[in-house]
C-alpha cells in the first residue's frame, strides 16, 4: 500500500504504511488489538489506482492500537461583560493512536 484515504468519526485521514494517527477513542479496543477500517474512498498500490463512489466495497484496512493518549488541554473561558462575571474550564480530548501497518 501505498497510500490511502479514509474516513472515520467524520473525518477523512491520509494513512500511509508504518505510521500512526490519532483517532477518535474507541472505548472497547485493548493495546495490541487490531481494528479494521471499512469506510476506503481511495487506495493506491504499485501506481494502480482504486477510487470509491463514496466509498469501495469489500475493501479493509487493518491498524493495530498503540496506545490511549490525551490530547492538548484546551482552555475555555466564558465572561459577561459589566457583569464581574467569568468562568474557566479546561478539556481534554481522549484519542486511540492506531498503527497501519500493511
Amino acid at each position: 500500500m501505498d497510500y490511502a484515504i479514509t474516513q472515520t468519526s467524520g473525518k477523512q485521514f491520509v494513512l500511509k504504511q508504518n505510521q500512526w494517527f490519532d483517532m477518535d477513542l474507541v472505548g472497547k479496543a485493548n493495546l495490541g488489538d487490531f481494528l479494521c477500517l471499512n469506510k476506503i474512498l481511495f487506495f493506491r498500490k504499485d501506481n494502480k489506482i482504486q477510487l470509491g463512489k463514496p466509498f469501495l466495497t469489500d475493501s479493509l484496512i487493518p491498524v493495530k492500537v498503540i496506545q490511549q493518549v490525551l490530547g492538548n488541554k484546551i482552555t475555555v473561558l466564558k465572561t459577561k461583560p459589566k457583569k464581574k462575571y467569568t468562568r474557566t474550564r479546561g478539556h481534554r480530548q481522549k484519542f486511540t493512536r492506531v498503527l497501519i501497518e500493511g
